[in-house]
């Protein structure tokens, strides 16, 4: 579902996982990230294999090289995935702001109660640091909130 100037839009994602991303892995993307920002990210994302594969209706989908579960004490688990957002032809030819804005990632919460599952989508986003120099999310545009979980 669609929030803020997206509000009422709505439309279906898939998301096929075929295995899980190692902790070996969260740290080549941290260490990218640190030594060269969010290009390192993009950069050491290209490096990896495909974990599984996301798609939104109309589209054909593109890979996800990095899917992470996390468990939670309440017994409900976090699925994290953060992946390289595919660049259209004409958003290249143009060169425009959206460019810098080059991954996608998706936060879900699976819970026992199907029915209270519960995730966002990031269509465009790129890692950024705060004043604080903790890390953060730049949206290119606003987070889709994910409802009617299904895990199959």
């Amino acid at each position: 579902m669609g929030e803020s100037t997206q509000l009422g839009q709505s439309f279906a994602v898939t998301v096929i996982i075929e295995e899980y991303s190692t902790a070996d892995d969260q740290k080549i993307l941290i260490d990218a990230f640190n030594t060269k920002g969010n290009e390192g990210v993009v950069n050491a994302l290209n490096k990896m294999k495909s974990k599984g594969r996301i798609s939104i209706t109309g589209t054909l989908g593109y890979d996800v090289n990095y899917i992470r579960q996390f468990p939670n004490p309440d017994g409900s688990r976090k699925v994290r995935l953060v992946t390289n957002r595919p660049i259209r032809f004409g958003e290249a030819w143009t060169d425009s702001r959206s460019m810098e804005y080059s991954l996608s990632g998706m936060e879900v919460i699976l819970t026992t109660d199907k029915k209270k599952s519960s995730g966002t989508l990031l269509p465009a986003f790129k890692f950024d640091l705060d004043k604080e120099k903790e890390l953060r999310f730049e949206l290119l545009q606003n987070p889709w909130k994910l409802v009617n979980i299904m895990v199959r």
